[in-house]
């Protein structure tokens, strides 16, 4: 996710509750160019992104017909392009873990300032990954085990790979590494990489190469 969006944003909202989807297509039709499409369930969804192509779509983890997370794997494979913003109540330390390992764009928690949303959608507008205050909060108070996505973020790092090589492999923003390494780093007690790797080697959370 590098390149920025020119042209007026096409918008996907999924999410089952009418008011609440209501106001995230006037919240995002007021403060930012774009044509919204609403959709209140997973297969909804797939239908309107068969017909028309979709840049943003901002989707809810709660549908009545499939996890949120099933939904954006399924749209990742029949349109790469789109970039995905995860609006979710759910702050339980489970989803969170689960959320940072999700290939997503951004992540924005229902208990946000609701311009958070809208900070979430122009940054990701211009290739930029996005993370919410509350959802730092959230992570930062998670439990100490290294997510999966974080792993592979690591066993890059120990590559030898720069934060920009990283982006480019896992098709996210350097800013999204940034976030990951950093949470390495709080995570495993590192103050730098090259600490963080040799922690992760010899308390074993890599394979030894």
């Amino acid at each position: 996710m590098n390149k920025t969006i020119e042209h007026s944003a096409r918008i996907l909202v999924v999410d089952d509750h009418p008011i609440v989807r209501k106001g995230i297509a006037a919240l995002l039709c007021h403060t930012t160019a774009a044509t919204i499409a609403e959709a209140s369930c997973a297969a909804e969804a797939i239908d309107i992104s068969r017909k028309q192509s979709v840049d943003i779509a901002v989707i809810d983890l709660e549908l009545p017909d499939a996890n949120g997370l099933q939904l954006i794997t399924r749209l990742r494979c029949t349109m790469p392009q789109t970039r995905i913003v995860v609006y979710t109540m759910h702050e339980e330390p489970w989803i969170i873990d689960e959320l940072q390992d999700a290939n997503v764009d951004a992540i924005v928690l229902k208990g946000d300032d609701p311009y958070e949303l809208q900070m979430a959608v122009e940054s990701v507008k211009i290739g930029i990954g996005y993370y919410s205050s509350r959802f730092k909060k959230c992570a930062d108070n998670a439990p100490g085990c290294l997510t999966e996505r974080e792993k592979e973020v690591l066993q890059m790092m120990c590559d030898g790979m720069s934060s920009k090589l990283i982006a480019e492999k896992m098709c996210v923003s350097e800013n999204t590494v940034e976030y990951h390494r950093k949470q390495i780093l709080r995570r495993i007690g590192a103050k730098n990489n090259v600490q963080a790797v040799s922690i992760a080697l010899k308390e074993g959370l890599l394979p030894m190469i």
